[in-house]
């Protein structure tokens, strides 16, 4: 055999690469995320935490006495943490409010649908000539069963996995705790874990990850919770317009799924726009069109804005990226298709 060329090369290593960097996302990230997390938080709150040490130190016989850089820097982490908590709180209970509203005219609007539904099926019936009530009582049955399958299918879903449940809270309270504390001794041992870095054969490939990770969160994160908060905005305004009583619930509902891949504000617009038009309510279904095109606008506008300029990723890359980080990682290659794709990108 003879050597292999520059091409083969090249192949040989990105495939090397690629390879590596799976095998690192799928079994050692899941144990290391939360210290990733807290040396990230530690450098975040460094700035304020050296202010705090520095704004409330003391002497005393001429000794000037600093409190630890840890401790300042859990107290910041604990207040942003309690006013995120009552934020969720004070929302959580607007939400409930308009969650039981809701429940309260369920049954009503149940009979409003019906009736258009019926409306419906009987000028198909009169349009086709066919035996009163046919249609309707064919769709009725049909509804009937979809429910009934729904409920059988859900239910156990939810009585049988109360246990799953705990086991999952219980483990997102040990991630909490363990990204506190972690946070707390990164800043106060932040000399000597930067000393360490410093000092390992693998000091310019850490560089170089933090790098990306740093761009990545900068771009990729700061971009999704913007758009997210953005969307929600822009729903709960539109519906707020239009008077609906649940703007708050339904707005949370469509900006949540405009963050799932593939899904969009759509989902939930279109069906009710369309609705709205064959009910003569026309300038309602435009507006609800209009809210759907301001939330697109915004997304494009942002992506192509602040991935494009900070990460180099293109709204069609971060799709593709995306889409591939998802079939390799579950739900979570949402946030690591892209950066998979940037650490193959700098890497070759």
């Amino acid at each position: 055999m003879g050597v292999p060329n520059k091409k083969l090369k090249k192949l040989m290593m990105i495939t090397g690469i690629a390879l590596g960097v799976y095998a690192g996302f799928k079994y050692l990230l899941p144990l290391v995320i939360p210290f990733f997390i807290a040396l990230g938080l530690a450098e975040m709150l460094r700035p304020a935490a050296l202010w705090l040490q520095k704004k409330f130190s003391f002497s005393f016989h001429g000794k000037r006495f600093l409190c630890p850089l840890g401790m300042w820097g859990g107290i910041v982490l604990l207040a942003f943490g309690l006013g995120i908590a009552a934020l969720t709180v004070l929302g959580g209970k607007k939400l409930l409010q308009e969650g039981r509203l809701l429940l309260y005219n369920l049954p009503r609007m149940l009979d409003e649908a019906d009736i258009v539904l019926s409306g419906w099926c009987r000028r198909l019936e009169g349009t086709f000539q066919l035996e009163k009530n046919s249609v309707v009582l064919v769709v009725r049955e049909m509804l009937e069963r979809l429910l009934s399958y729904a409920a059988s299918r859900i239910m156990p879903y939810v009585m049988g996995n109360t246990m799953p449940w705990l086991t999952a809270f219980i483990h997102v309270m040990v991630f909490v705790v363990v990204v506190f504390f972690g946070t707390v001794m990164a800043l106060q041992e932040g000399e000597e874990i930067h000393r360490y870095f410093r000092q390992s054969v693998f000091c310019r490939e850490y560089r170089e990850m933090a790098r990306i990770l740093k761009v990545v969160g900068a771009a990729y994160g700061k971009t999704q919770m913007i758009i997210l908060a953005g969307t929600i905005a822009l729903c709960m305004g539109g519906l707020f317009l239009l008077k609906n009583p649940y703007y708050g619930l339904l707005g949370v509902i469509i900006g949540l799924l405009d963050a799932l891949p593939f899904i969009g504000t759509g989902t939930v617009i279109f069906p009710w726009a369309l609705v709205c038009l064959i009910r003569g309510e026309g300038k309602k279904a435009a507006f609800l069109m209009g809210i759907y095109f301001l939330c697109y606008l915004f997304r494009q506008l942002m992506e192509s804005r602040m991935m494009g300029r900070n990460a180099g990723l293109s709204p069609f890359l971060t799709l593709a990226a995306m889409y591939i980080g998802i079939q390799l990682f579950g739900i979570w290659g949402v946030i690591l298709g892209p950066l998979y794709f940037l650490i193959l990108r700098e890497s070759i």
